[in-house]
């Protein structure tokens, strides 16, 4: 079974900044996550696909519009995709060390590849100071979903910080290959994540 699977072309193509600044002084937005595009058919698109997309990519790291300028050809399909590139994450935009919000427009290709699910939890905390606390305390024995519930600032904090069988794939290649590497029962260092940090702890089936 395949999955849609996005790679993200580096290049700001004509978009315009929302803060305007010598685009030579920006530190570009890097794709952290992406969730999957819509459910595609072999007669509306081929293995292998580009688009260009729109995005307004705030302080934090999240898309506060999107709109795709070269789709499909399927107005239903360019649609849903564009609802779908709302729950991406990215790594903020950085100039003098400070997030600011971005307009730019970018290039993806879309490949069809195969999805590499593994159980997964998590811990997301604002700062790396708290973080690396976090993660020494998980090294000296401390239960991994206690610490989660007890400090975790993700949705999944009431689940003890459980995610569940996740496609990491859908990560940034660095994130991916990170987990990829994780035992079951093992944990990650703090990661980058946008404007926070993820411990992330692979479970046992």
């Amino acid at each position: 079974m395949t999955r849609l699977s996005i790679l993200l072309y580096l290049l700001i193509l004509s978009g315009c900044s929302i803060f305007q600044p010598d685009k030579s002084t920006i530190i570009q937005p890097k794709l952290l996550k992406q969730t999957a595009l819509p459910a595609v058919t072999k007669s509306n698109l081929s293995d292998r696909y580009e688009f260009f997309c729109e995005m307004i990519i705030s302080e934090n790291g999240n898309v506060d519009y999107a709109k795709i300028l070269k789709g499909s050809g399927d107005p239903i399909w360019d649609s849903l995709a564009s609802i779908s590139l709302l729950s991406w994450k990215f790594s903020p935009a950085m100039i003098a060390d400070k997030p600011v919000k971005l307009s730019l427009r970018r290039k993806f290709i879309v490949m069809f590849e195969k999805p590499k699910y593994i159980s997964l939890a998590e811990i997301q905390l604002q700062d790396i100071t708290l973080a690396d606390s976090v993660y020494k305390v998980l090294i000296d024995g401390k239960d991994f979903s206690e610490l989660a519930l007890k400090y975790s600032l993700s949705t999944t904090r009431n689940k003890k910080g459980f995610l569940g069988n996740v496609d990491i794939n859908h990560y940034s290649k660095e994130i991916s290959g990170i987990l990829g590497k994780l035992n079951e029962g093992e944990f990650t260092e703090p990661l980058n994540y946008g404007d926070k940090f993820i411990i992330f702890k692979r479970l046992f089936y």
